[in-house]
């Protein structure tokens, strides 16, 4: 096992953003379970929560919204911190640890 060196941002849906998904897209069976929950890796080494997420809630509102909906037009204003909250719970992180024993493949998105 190894640690990596990087934090995380755990990304949940909230009720809000469930019910936007639902009216979008036909992808929604995703959601009749407990949502799965997005890991985004960040600095390791950070002191304010929110601080963090200032910095990067725009680009995580945007791959959020674009895998149900592609179309910016459609897709809910999360121009502030406090729009994001609404639809998305955040939990941040400064452990990672890799259980596998091979090299971590990346792919840009």
């Amino acid at each position: 096992m190894k640690i990596i060196d990087r934090g995380f941002i755990r990304i949940s849906p909230t009720q809000k953003f469930i019910d936007w998904a639902k009216s979008v897209s036909e992808e929604t069976p995703f959601f009749d379970n407990t949502p799965e929950a997005s890991i985004y890796l960040i600095e390791d080494d950070f002191w304010e929560d929110e601080k963090v997420l200032e910095k990067y809630f725009k680009k995580i509102a945007k791959q959020e919204f674009a895998a149900f909906e592609e179309d910016k037009e459609s897709q809910p204003d999360c121009s502030d911190l406090e729009l994001f909250t609404s639809y998305f719970d955040a939990e941040l992180g400064t452990f990672v640890y890799d259980l596998l024993g091979n090299s971590i493949q990346s792919e840009k998105v």
